[in-house]
């Protein structure tokens, strides 16, 4: 008998449309077991705010002021807590490096950032919700009393009066991998990128570069941890009113650092670098996206982007 995944190797090697079909199937596997989590946990999920008015909430909690925490759980994050919560790790351990950047990966290493991601998620005051495994414990045991709404509607360009619009005249800390890119896009084009020029307002821009330690790469630091802190100090010496975040697992705990010193949060995650104008494989599929496409976005730069396989990001 064939493996699985050496019969959708062949498939894709073999027939014209074979890639294709591939991510069809895998899409409609993903797309029933989050319809599953849903029904199951339906005490949760029906108080979702619609997208109009989860991205009002986030506009109206901006302009209030006050600390605030808006956030989403990531894919292989959440699995890492769903199994801390259930007594053991399940999850292929290769990909929490691979796709999260944790490090090492040692069961006292997965206990202290399951914790860390629990303690920290108490902050959250508005979550983009997916259905993912993991996403409704996280919820019960942390942040019950969250607004919730769906995901993809934390991206401001899904609006046409989007919640970016009150980036306008602040200080805006952005921490991402492709600090550099971001900066360059956003001195050069930002009046380009979109149509909507609400989407990205005229505001000081402040970036870190956030420590990349997805896929294995080799950092200056010993664990997941010490990266940690170091960007927790690196935060800490900034002035700055609201903070954008898209950094793997370090993402959530930061926003939640961020909330603590009394400042506002965003933690878009991945979709950090649409929102300044930069392609990445995950988005060049999806029509929606490449209607955003003009000749002013490009790919991250060469210097940001480690020497491994392409990945969503790039």
């Amino acid at each position: 008998m064939v493996a699985s995944g050496s019969l959708r190797q062949l498939v894709k090697q073999n027939f014209p449309f074979g890639e294709q079909i591939s991510r069809q199937v895998q899409h409609w596997k993903r797309t029933r077991k989050k319809e599953a989590i849903k029904s199951k946990n339906s005490d949760i999920y029906s108080r979702i705010l619609s997208p109009s008015d989860g991205n009002a909430l986030i506009a109206q909690s901006l302009a209030e002021g006050s600390p605030l925490m808006v956030s989403r759980f990531g894919d292989i994050e959440a699995e890492v807590v769903h199994d801390y919560l259930n007594g053991g790790y399940q999850t292929i351990l290769h990909r929490l490096t691979y796709t999260a950047g944790i490090f090492p990966i040692e069961k006292e290493i997965l206990d202290r950032y399951s914790q860390l991601f629990l303690e920290s998620s108490k902050a959250i005051d508005i979550l983009g919700v997916w259905f993912q495994k993991g996403e409704p414990e996280i919820i019960r045991y942390s942040c019950p009393n969250a607004s919730l709404m769906p995901l993809a509607m934390l991206e401001p360009y899904f609006h046409d009066s989007p919640w970016s619009k009150m980036l306008e005249g602040k200080r805006v800390l952005v921490i991402h991998p492709f600090a550099q890119s971001i900066a360059e896009q956003y001195r050069n084009y930002r009046q380009l990128l979109f149509q909507n020029r609400q989407i990205l307002p005229e505001f000081e821009l402040i970036t870190i570069k956030a420590v990349q330690s997805l896929c294995g790469i080799k950092t200056e630091f010993d664990t997941w941890f010490d990266a940690y802190d170091w960007m927790c100090n690196r935060v800490q010496e900034q002035e700055f009113d609201i903070a954008i975040l898209g950094c793997g697992a370090y993402g959530l705990p930061l926003a939640a650092y961020i909330k603590s010193l009394g400042k506002r949060s965003i933690h878009l995650g991945g979709a950090t670098q649409v929102l300044f104008g930069i392609r990445g494989k995950r988005w060049d599929i999806i029509p929606f996206y490449q209607s955003l496409y003009n000749e002013h976005w490009v790919r991250p730069k060469p210097e940001e982007t480690p020497k491994i396989p392409k990945t969503s990001y790039w």
